[in-house]
């Protein structure tokens, strides 16, 4: 019997190992990619976190209706980028505390389209000018030529109920996270990308010169440039279906992690993403991109600008952009 017993051992090791290492996981990278990056880095990050959190949540709960404060006057909709991690993180947080009110977030009825999910709320008349004065969209880079290409203008809101995504059988989740361990393990289907840095760009004590980003983030290479120019005649048609209601839009390009970093990294045969680039200079709409930015973040020496763990950015780009939303806000005179 002890004799049969050695033909476990490899697979009672395997077993420990993804046990040890499930338990030092954290961010999005951390868990697609299943490396145990450690909890205290992000304890460390959330140490600068602004402490309240300003942002409203608005749910959808009946057709034609939103719950929120007439009185307010900006409404934000957006991917990840606008919703992901603690609530104290987004930039509507930062963004709320410049102006001293509370910034209502639209939970998007499609967390993989929100841009269409702002035109069938206006189309619908969810919203409207005598709610808002202002609709920040935000959509991430590696999404944006696609979800402006795929607009329907026509298309209206329907009742939506969110769907429980608790597991029913944990024990099942976890047999399925361990043979995923496993095959990442083994360098099958790995959704991450790893890179080489030129310098410091992260406050991790392994990782500080590694960049982790996801590989989505290099579909560029497939957009063709009529795609691109078909999403600027949309971008177009967008911001001008909500001027026609009395509404100004913000288009707010989140910049993937890997075009932040691509100046930084050792491998200069990678390409260049420039997919996005001709959207912010369409005449009379105002587009942030924020990837010019946040790439001068990283050279003045900033570190954590994205987090080493996660494709979403850190507590410092958050501010830096809703800094430069301020600023666009109060050119606009929209507040006052």
């Amino acid at each position: 019997m002890l004799k049969s017993l050695w033909y476990f051992v490899p697979f009672i090791c395997i077993y420990c190992a993804f046990i040890i290492s499930y338990y030092h996981i954290s961010g999005d990278i951390g868990y697609l990619a299943q490396i145990p990056f450690g909890k205290e880095y992000e304890k460390l990050l959330k140490q600068n976190y602004l402490l309240k959190n300003y942002i409203r949540d608005t749910l959808i709960t009946a057709n034609n209706h939103l719950i929120f404060n007439t009185k307010k006057k900006i409404l934000t909709i957006g991917d990840s980028f606008s919703l992901s991690g603690q609530g104290n993180s987004r930039y509507q947080n930062y963004l709320a505390y410049l102006f001293h009110y509370d910034i209502i977030n639209i939970d998007p009825v499609n967390i993989a389209d929100p841009v269409q999910d702002a035109v069938k709320l206006l189309n619908s008349g969810i919203i409207d000018s005598a709610t808002c004065k202002l609709v920040i969209i935000e959509t991430v880079d590696r999404s944006v030529i696609q979800r402006l290409n795929g607009l329907d203008f026509g298309r209206n809101y329907s009742p939506f109920q969110k769907q429980d995504k608790r597991t029913e059988n944990d024990k099942k989740a976890t047999i399925i996270t361990l043979f995923q361990y496993i095959r990442l393990q083994m360098g099958y289907k790995n959704p991450i990308r790893k890179y080489n840095l030129t310098k410091d760009c992260f406050s991790h004590h392994h990782y500080s010169n590694k960049l982790f980003c996801y590989k989505d983030d290099l579909g560029f290479k497939n957009i063709l440039k009529a795609d691109i120019e078909k999403s600027k005649e949309n971008l177009i048609l967008l911001n001008k279906k909500f001027s026609d209601k009395g509404i100004k839009i913000i288009f707010l390009i989140a910049a993937d992690k890997y075009d932040v970093y691509r100046p930084f990294m050792i491998e200069k045969t990678l390409p260049v993403d420039t997919t996005a680039d001709d959207l912010s200079k369409v005449r009379e709409i105002c587009v942030i991109d924020t990837k010019s930015m946040l790439q001068e973040m990283v050279r003045s020496g900033e570190k954590d600008v994205y987090q080493v763990n996660d494709t979403h950015w850190s507590h410092k780009a958050s501010e830096a952009v809703a800094e430069r939303i301020a600023c666009v806000i109060d050119s606009l005179g929209i507040l006052k």
